[in-house]
């Protein structure tokens, strides 16, 4: 079965050896073999001979598995309740058990993950009454305590229990070195000295509102990951002192956003996530255009760029990644580009203009066609700028995409007038005698002249301040379960967030960390970060293309399943991955309405079962949009957000996971949160 230790080939083997076991035994079942059990069903212990039907009734002769062979009752000395009754110090009745969907107390059902979906962590039920006296609300982080310890989760305001009684599940251990989630910390360790039964279901406790140590917490970057660890951040908690350092003067932008920023589709102002006001509602301590040099993980101490040292109680690095730039690229000269942030965009865009050519007469080479490039050359092919790509490898996208959809995409590009030289790289650029021009030799031997060259190659994680602090880093800073780095009071997220070996380099991934991290340091440690999906959604006009999780099929691996609907001609293509009738990856080119519900699924890891047919078919639930388009990726309006919040969807999370908004690049999350606020 593929279990190191666990040497049996089939589930019959496993059979056979349990039926071992029972042999000489009052169960003894030694006699029936596999096939009688899979094709005659049920059988009720012993079966004592070979083609024995089982035994109809135990225990019809009256004689018991007892030493007398009589049935013993064990009579209750008293009938009086003896456990501890509630009093001023612990005035509530804690009882425990099982919940619905985990009948095997998680160490079966709990690795299930459709079974996860009803209670996924542990929660307080508490009657509304006693929860208006002790000042919680819904959701609210309580402390419960009694003699024996205590224990930190959510509170469930419910009237489906009793005044005076409160509800904690039992399934929750230690998990991941903390144990604050535990029932058994509170509950006694008595048994009935005749019946041996734990008296687990009665304890006495108290339970008030969490309220968490003052802390000061320094953010070290401005990009999504921060931006949306402040906002989760200050809508748990408004009385920590958060102080934030940005390297660049305009911090909090949307960086996916840039290229149309560069040929002025958008405007500055629409690129900012969050405006002046609102900022300062936050109540933080914004350092613009101040980086940090130097960080003391001992002493506490950060010093930034100007000198200034700043004391922290939890530090938290989100400074992102930085261009990768060819040896050869010599972006001190005119006509050499990247572009990762407004200052970047800004060069481009001014050297462009300062051309004083018209847009049809100017010709940009972009090295790279990924999406950033792919994005930028569509930006400026949209003003009639003249685009080449130059592209290394042999198809566009090639560690997104396979081979038929990179093929399809190739075609699309080039039917919008942009050349791309495939398995070929820059060799040197030369300036020449006009000023607003340059010459790029490929190693091909092709030379090209253009106005501008622009690389678009790939990032590196900004990870040297972490490693100067001596925090373990390999390709990006090495981060557990809450985004501790190996200081328990540093943190890492975002781009240089390296989980189980792995790097998340995209915006959902961002925000998903930050949300974690937030929800922890606010004293919820029941939420821990599992890794993301990873995705790609590409915005070129008319081309609808995203790639979810695994995209290619592993080698002489029969587990995996690959379903593909296509329309070359009209280049629509859908691939779907399935292992072990789990979906784990997707391709959707030409109609990406299934973006969002594939993406759940892919998360859930949730079986696909009889929903197969219709999910895999195209026969999906997608909705038109309703109203103004709000999310490109999902294609989501304004009316299917507000349809969404009138349904009861008031959580901000829950409202992208519910009406998919906010799913992929999450560019429009931050108009999200505007209509949810205007439907308060």
């Amino acid at each position: 079965m593929n279990f190191t230790g666990f040497n049996f080939n089939t589930v019959e083997d496993v059979y056979k050896e349990y039926c071992l076991l029972t042999k000489n035994t009052n169960i003894d079942i030694s006699f029936l073999n596999y096939n009688r059990l899979k094709n005659e069903g049920t059988f009720q212990w012993p079966v004592p001979d070979y083609g024995h039907s089982g035994t109809p009734r135990l225990f019809t002769d009256k004689k018991f598995y007892t030493p007398t062979q009589k049935a013993l009752f064990n009579i209750p000395t008293t009938i009086e309740n003896t456990s501890e009754l509630p009093n001023a110090k612990y005035p509530y009745v804690l009882t425990t058990g099982r919940i619905r969907d985990q009948w095997h107390t998680m160490t079966k059902t709990g690795k299930v993950s459709r079974l996860m979906t009803h209670i996924p962590s542990p929660v307080l039920e508490i009657n509304p009454i006693d929860a208006y006296k002790a000042s919680i609300a819904n959701g609210d982080i309580v402390v419960v305590t009694s003699k024996n310890g205590n224990v930190r989760v959510k509170a469930k305001v419910s009237d489906s229990i009793r005044e005076g009684v409160l509800f904690l599940p039992m399934h929750w251990g230690k998990q991941l070195e903390n144990d604050l989630n535990r029932t058994n910390n509170l509950t006694n360790t008595l048994i009935d000295p005749i019946s041996k039964e734990p008296d687990f279901k009665y304890t006495t406790v108290s339970v008030t509102k969490y309220v968490k140590p003052f802390e000061k917490i320094a953010v070290v970057g401005a990009g999504a990951a921060a931006f949306r660890f402040i906002q989760n951040y200050r809508e748990i908690n408004t009385t920590d002192e958060i102080i934030v350092f940005s390297n660049e003067e305009n911090p909090f932008y949307n960086r996916v956003l840039l290229p149309e920023y560069v040929t002025a589709k958008l405007s500055w102002q629409e690129l900012l996530k969050i405006k002046e006001d609102a900022l300062t509602k936050l109540n933080i301590t914004m350092k613009s255009g101040v980086a940090i040099d130097n960080v003391d993980t001992k002493d506490k101490i950060i010093t930034d760029s100007k000198g200034v040292k700043h004391t922290f109680d939890s530090l938290i690095m989100a400074t992102g990644s930085r261009p990768f730039i060819p040896e050869n690229a010599q972006l001190h000269l005119p006509g050499r580009f990247t572009i990762r942030k407004k200052e970047d965009a800004d060069r481009l865009k001014n050297y462009l203009d300062n051309t004083k050519l018209a847009a049809e007469d100017q010709h940009v080479v972009i090295v790279g066609g990924g999406l950033l490039g792919l994005e930028l050359a569509a930006a400026l092919k949209h003003k009639k700028v003249k685009i080449t790509i130059i592209q290394r490898a042999s198809r566009l996208m090639e560690r997104q995409l396979d081979r038929i959809s990179s093929k399809l995409l190739a075609e699309e590009v080039q039917l919008r007038d942009i050349q791309i030289y495939f398995d070929n790289e820059v060799s040197t650029v030369f300036e020449t005698d006009n000023p607003n021009e340059i010459e790029i030799a490929l190693k091909s031997g092709r030379i090209i002249t253009a106005n501008a060259i622009v690389y678009t190659i790939g990032t590196v994680p900004n990870i040297e301040l972490a490693k100067e602090a001596g925090i373990l880093c390999g390709r990006g800073v090495k981060v557990n379960q809450y985004l501790q780095s190996s200081n328990p009071n540093v943190f890492a997220i975002g781009e240089i967030a390296e989980f189980n070996n792995q790097l998340f380099g995209i915006t959902s991934a961002a925000e998903e960390q930050a949300d974690i991290l937030a929800n922890f340091l606010a004293g919820d440690i029941s939420s821990f970060y599992r890794g993301s999906v990873l995705m790609n959604i590409l915005k070129l006009e008319d081309i609808n293309l995203c790639s979810i999780g695994e995209i290619e099929i592993p080698e002489n691996d029969s587990s995996y399943e690959e379903i593909v609907f296509s329309d070359l001609g009209k280049r629509y293509y859908k691939k779907c991955v399935v292992k072990n009738d789990l979906l784990v990856g997707a391709i959707l080119m030409g109609d990406k309405n299934e973006f969002a519900e594939f993406k759940t699924m892919i998360e859930s890891k949730i079986e696909l079962s009889d929903k197969r047919n219709t999910l895999l078919r195209g026969s999906s639930n997608a909705k038109p949009v309703l109203g103004k388009l709000v999310c490109s990726c999902s294609q989501v309006g304004q009316g299917n957000i507000e349809e969404t919040i009138k349904s009861g969807v008031t959580n901000f999370t829950e409202l992208c996971k519910t009406s998919g908004a906010g799913l992929g690049c999450g560019s429009c999350k931050t108009e999200v949160k505007k209509i949810l606020s205007k439907c308060k």
